[in-house]
């Protein structure tokens, strides 16, 4: 949720709310997409080019060592779907995440933070293979990273200021430093990570007779998702605001002043007040939507302890229902509040409204089954697909493109269709798909019945059994790629089957260039195969210097001659040779960084290579996600094993005058013959699923023929003549 301003307010006092810590031997409770997020931050990455996920997945997995090292336990908890309340903002948000988009290239990338559509996926694989305990909530996250937080009495790390409000132990992001390092602590040696922690009695403290009860009012008072901050504009009114040469602007003020005022009030006493100046129709809401908020943040029940395997025995209720013990009197209007509010101030009526039933209602009110709980939980229904289950609703995920093209989603709308059909048991006539315009706006798209295909089993969704999904899956490709040879893909290796059908899905609907097709093979390539024997080098200057005498040897002894003909597939690459990576590494490398001619030439950044790859990544996403629903009939793909989109990028920009890119690559990989031989092994698939399916027509290369230049002084002159020599001119000149 958030209170605005509030993070600034700590950050500018930091020495009278946060204090030193050293973190170590300890549970700790950590915001998943939070964290994402910021870690994705500090990495300063590539968004421009559509995701530099091996990178990611590297900076996140020594980030998380960093926690075996000090014996910290983390359990990471995000976010589900939105809750109703929440939907005014997704909107209000979206529409600025398609702005900062729509002005994304390789110059702006630096100021402008857009977060490539797989992040948060690789952000999860990189936890499931560290064996590091992460659930997703049905909604909101905030409410359990706190109750477990308090459960487990340990520290919370996020960078949300709701969690100043929460009464727990919390570590902002932005002070942790990232690395473990040896202390000693009662003469014992340990290793830690050095941070600031906040407690609410820091700030109770400072605020002489401020009780903790009061700071979800605060909250309440600012503006969250319960309630905006208009719906109090009486109040504001006329509470005097104190003049601080800490507090900058008017919100910092406006924080202080609140604080100040509630050292001197009960929680009951500051309700009142504050429902004095609030319109007569409005009170019973305002009153709810307080009551809803204080509930909020003292929250009881903790559904993740369950799913992280916690002994339910241990948990202690920390809160009860808030109960406001002073009657509200709709008739009565509360002149005098005492000391700090002004009674000179204005009567002005200002039209503040308040939220809808509807729109206030928390995800208990839409009653979400069991069996929906312990799917989301258990990570049976994609985390990115939630909101298609409990709203019919899917948002677009704004990221690098062309955007004077239409959306790189469309291309996927029947996917979407069918995920959405068998979660609700094709009972539907449509879903919705919030797409962006052209124009960097939204609209909502409705994805009716015209993308359906048939149900083949009349078994409820959650009475459907994995066998009984698989086939699902299996009927959808049947269905919407009906030659695809099914025999075709078990030839690839298992963690590129479904990458290779979300491949041959984005050729069949978008106008792929054959380079761009090879771009995804040599990426392929490099992060799964190459990487894995020579280690993971992203600095070409120091490959070259490390072992660049070892690769002239190699090349020099390197006479061996393959023939173009592929006798026997070669997709194991356990038997790749170390030494035909070292050669394909040392080729390779220098495409993992921004190319020099968009640096001296930014308007060569070529908007339509990022659209086509946008496309790409959709399908993959959508594809995957379809197969999780599913219970996984393919291997999921990793992310950060096939995809780099600074590195498709350059080596599709190598390879667009090409006529044949397969015969360049080989020239240009020449000496790494078994780095070749695999790479030959995937395009010999990939030719045979293109031929049964009829697509070689539908690729189109992408081989310019350079074109001549003229003159401007003659081409100018040629214009003139031009102009002027039209029919019968001649004839009718006389001398």
């Amino acid at each position: 949720m958030g209170v605005r301003g509030l993070t600034t307010y700590v950050n500018s006092n930091q020495d009278s709310f946060l204090q030193y810590y050293l973190l170590h031997d300890t549970y700790l409770i950590i915001d998943g997409n939070s964290m994402c997020a910021q870690l994705y931050r500090s990495l300063n990455c590539f968004s421009a080019f559509g995701g530099d996920y091996d990178k990611y997945a590297i900076y996140v997995r020594n980030f998380f060592k960093n926690f075996r090292k000090c014996n910290i336990t983390p359990f990471v908890i995000f976010d589900g779907s939105h809750e109703v309340r929440k939907l005014k903002t997704a909107y209000s948000r979206l529409r600025s995440k398609i702005n900062g988009a729509s002005r994304l290239d390789a110059v702006t990338q630096g100021s402008l933070q857009i977060f490539p559509l797989l992040l948060r996926e690789v952000f999860k694989q990189i936890l499931a293979e560290m064996n590091i305990l992460y659930t997703v909530c049905e909604f909101e996250a905030d409410d359990e990273i706190a109750t477990m937080a308090r459960n487990l009495k340990c520290p919370v790390l996020s960078y949300d200021s709701d969690f100043f409000i929460y009464n727990v132990l919390y570590i902002p992001f932005n002070t942790l430093e990232r690395k473990a390092k040896p202390f000693y602590v009662d003469g014992n040696k340990i290793q830690a990570m050095e941070c600031k922690i906040y407690r609410v009695q820091y700030l109770t403290e400072n605020f002489g007779g401020l009780k903790e009860e009061m700071l979800p009012l605060l909250a309440t008072l600012l503006g969250n998702d319960y309630v905006e901050k208009r719906v109090f504009n009486k109040f504001f009114s006329q509470l005097k605001l104190p003049k601080s040469k800490k507090c900058k602007n008017e919100q910092q003020r406006c924080i202080h002043g609140i604080f100040k005022w509630l050292q001197n009030e009960t929680l009951d006493s500051a309700i009142f007040k504050i429902l004095g100046r609030v319109r007569k129709a409005h009170k019973d809401k305002v009153l709810s939507v307080i009551k809803q908020s204080i509930d909020g943040y003292n929250r009881k029940h903790c559904k993740s302890l369950k799913y992280f395997n916690i002994c339910s025995e241990t948990i202690t209720n920390y809160s009860k229902e808030f109960q406001l013990t002073t009657k509200v009197d709709n008739d009565s209007y509360d002149e005098t509040v005492e000391d700090s509010i002004d009674d000179d101030s204005s009567e002005e009526d200002a039209q503040s409204t308040v939220g809808s039933t509807e729109e206030n209602a928390t995800d208990d009110d839409l009653n979400q089954p069991d069996w929906y709980t312990d799917a989301v939980r258990n990570n049976h229904i994609p985390q990115s697909h939630l909101n298609l289950f409990t709203h019919h609703l899917y948002f677009c995920n704004p990221q690098a493109e062309d955007y004077g093209s239409e959306d790189s989603f469309l291309c996927t709308l029947p996917i979407l269709r069918y995920i959405f059909d068998i979660s609700t048991d094709f009972s539907h006539d449509y879903c919705t798909y919030v797409s962006r315009e052209k124009d960097s706006t939204y609209r909502r798209i409705f994805v009716g019945r015209e993308h359906s295909i048939s149900r083949i089993l009349e078994v409820p969704f959650q009475e459907l059994t994995g066998e009984q999904l698989q086939k699902y899956f299996h009927h959808f490709l049947t269905e919407k790629l009906p030659s695809l040879d099914l025999n075709d893909l078990v030839l690839l290796p298992n963690n590129f089957q479904l990458y290779m059908i979300s491949l041959l899905w984005w050729v069949i609907n978008c106008n792929v260039p054959l380079a761009h097709v090879h771009s995804l093979f040599v990426c392929y390539l490099m992060l799964e195969v190459v990487d894995e024997r020579t280690g993971t080098f992203r600095g070409h200057k120091q490959f070259v210097q490390n072992y660049s005498r070892k690769i002239d040897e190699l090349k020099k002894d390197n006479n061996s001659y393959i023939s173009k003909e592929v006798d026997e597939l070669f997709l194991n690459k356990c038997k790749v040779q170390y030494e035909d990576c070292l050669i394909a590494a040392n080729a390779l490398l220098k495409h993992f960084e921004i190319d020099d001619s968009i640096h001296k030439r930014p308007k060569s950044y070529d908007v339509k290579k990022v659209h086509s790859f946008a496309q790409f990544q959709c399908c993959l996403q959508q594809f995957n996600s379809l197969n999780t629903l599913c219970r996984h009939p393919y291997k999921s793909t990793k992310y950060h094993k096939c995809f780099n989109g600074t590195f498709v990028y350059n080596i599709a920009l190598k390879l667009e005058n090409q006529s044949d890119p397969m015969k360049f690559i080989e020239q240009y990989l020449y000496g790494s013959n078994s780095v070749l031989m695999f790479y030959r092994s995937l395009c010999v698939i990939y030719e045979k699923c293109t031929i049964k399916m009829g697509l070689k027509n539908l690729i189109k290369t992408t081989y310019k023929k350079p074109r001549r230049r003229r003159n401007k002084k003659i081409e100018d002159v040629d214009e003139i003549i031009n102009y002027f020599l039209v029919d019968g001119f001649e004839s009718e000149v006389k001398i």
